[in-house]
C-alpha cells in the first residue's frame, strides 16, 4: 500500500497501558522511532 504526505493520520495511545504491556512482556519501547514510522505514512494530527 502506498501512502501519500497528504494522508492524515490520527494516533491515540493509552500511554498507561502501553507502558505497562511494554514492561510485563519485557521489552522498551522506543517512542522516537514509533513516532518516525507513523510521520512516515502521513500527516501526523495528533
Amino acid at each position: 500500500m502506498s501512502h501519500s504526505p497528504s494522508d492524515k493520520i490520527a494516533l491515540f495511545i493509552d500511554g498507561a497501558n502501553l507502558y505497562a504491556t511494554a514492561k510485563t512482556l519485557g521489552f522498551d519501547i522506543d517512542y522516537k522511532r514509533l513516532l518516525k514510522e507513523f510521520q512516515s505514512r502521513g500527516t501526523l494530527l495528533r
